[in-house]
C-alpha cells in the first residue's frame, strides 16, 4: 500500500536498506553505518529533508556520520573520498526500499538518487 512518508516507514526502510547494505558490502564494513546511526541520526535527518523536498547527497550523509562520531574536519577530509561511494550506495538501496511504499516514488527517487 502506498502512503505518505512518515518516520515509522522511513525508519523501517532505512533499517532494511542497512541490512541489504551489510549483505552487499560484507561484514568488514558493518561499522560504517549501524543501527544506532540509522535510527537516531539518519532517519530524523532524512525525514526532514524529504518533507522539505531537499535533495539528500551522499557527502551530506558522510558529514552527518562524522558529526555523530565526533571526527575532526581534518580526519573527515582524508576519509571523505573513500566514504562517499558507500553512502551513495546506501542511498540507492534506501530509495529502492522506499519506492514501493510511497505516494510519489518519482520525487523520492529524485531526492535520494540525483545527488548520490
Amino acid at each position: 500500500m502506498k502512503h505518505a512518508l512518515n518516520a515509522k516507514h522511513l525508519e523501517q526502510s532505512a533499517l532494511t536498506a542497512l541490512t541489504l547494505f551489510a549483505q552487499k558490502q560484507g561484514t568488514h564494513l558493518d561499522w560504517l553505518i549501524d543501527r544506532h546511526f540509522v535510527t537516531e541520526h539518519l532517519t530524523p535527518t532524512l525525514l526532514y529533508r524529504l518533507r522539505a523536498h531537499l535533495p539528500i547527497k551522499a557527502n551530506e550523509l558522510v558529514e552527518l556520520w562524522a558529526l555523530h562520531l565526533g571526527l575532526s574536519d581534518t580526519v573527515l577530509a582524508v576519509w571523505r573520498p573513500q566514504l562517499e561511494p558507500f553512502f551513495a550506495e546506501y542511498l540507492k538501496l534506501l530509495a529502492t526500499q522506499l519506492q514501493n511504499h510511497t505516494q510519489n516514488p518519482r520525487l523520492l527517487n529524485h531526492m535520494l538518487i540525483c545527488a548520490g
